[in-house]
């Protein structure tokens, strides 16, 4: 599997190492229900942090010598993010053009050479996945919300490995932002709620295709400068 080239970021807490954030352990309630996609932006831009600049940077400074931070910590970080960069739209979260102009506006103020944008053609999506897993970007994506139906409950299914059962279905979801760590032809390994999860290639397009729409259910495009 074409994964990233360095550990993902992990919250330790007394309960273990997370595999990145979970917004359910925020403060916050706001942020504990709908700030999947502070969550995702966030993750990414601790990894570009220590990984691409050579040190962290603010407000990183406390992963300069492990991917790992304390969930107090990190709940702080959350709650900055937000109020700078990621504000969200109550019982709705955060938007596609909200999360790319705040991870822009976060690579101008801190320096970094990168910049973002929402949405690829979704004939494109699993090369550009694989471009920025090469690149050693995570890759924000979003199961959008049922279109043009939203009251509808159709759901994409996150799945869990077992070495002797394979993959077995978790959990399911709709309008909801993880990140991409890996990718086979088959199969994204992701994060999402500080678990490691697997979804099908191919269920996802057939989710798009008859229950959502591309524009919505897409990845967030970063690139060097």
């Amino acid at each position: 599997m074409l994964s990233l080239l360095h550990p993902y970021i992990f919250i330790s807490s007394g309960a273990g190492k997370s595999y990145g954030g979970a917004q359910q352990s925020s403060s916050n309630a706001m942020v504990s229900k709908v700030g999947c996609g502070i969550i995702a932006a966030t993750d990414t831009l601790l990894y570009l942090s220590r990984y691409h600049m050579g040190q962290a940077i603010e407000p990183f400074r406390q992963m300069q010598r492990s991917p790992s931070l304390s969930s107090d910590t990190y709940d702080a970080c959350i709650l900055d993010m937000r109020r700078h960069y990621f504000p969200l739209i109550p019982y709705a979260g955060i938007n596609g053009l909200m999360l790319s102009t705040g991870m822009n506006r976060f690579f101008r103020d801190h320096r970094m050479p990168f910049k973002a944008r929402w949405s690829v053609s979704g004939a494109n999506m699993w090369d550009k996945i694989e471009k920025m897993l090469r690149a050693d970007i995570p890759v924000i994506m979003s199961v959008g919300p049922n279109f043009p139906f939203f009251w509808r409950n159709e759901r994409a299914c996150f799945y869990v490995y077992r070495q002797e059962e394979g993959y077995i279905p978790s959990v399911s979801t709709k309008a909801h932002y993880f990140t991409v760590t890996g990718m086979d032809e088959r199969w994204l390994r992701v994060s999402s709620w500080g678990r490691l999860y697997f979804l099908n290639r191919q269920e996802f397009e057939h989710y798009v295709r008859y229950h959502s729409t591309a524009i919505l259910s897409n990845i967030l495009w970063i690139e060097k400068r």
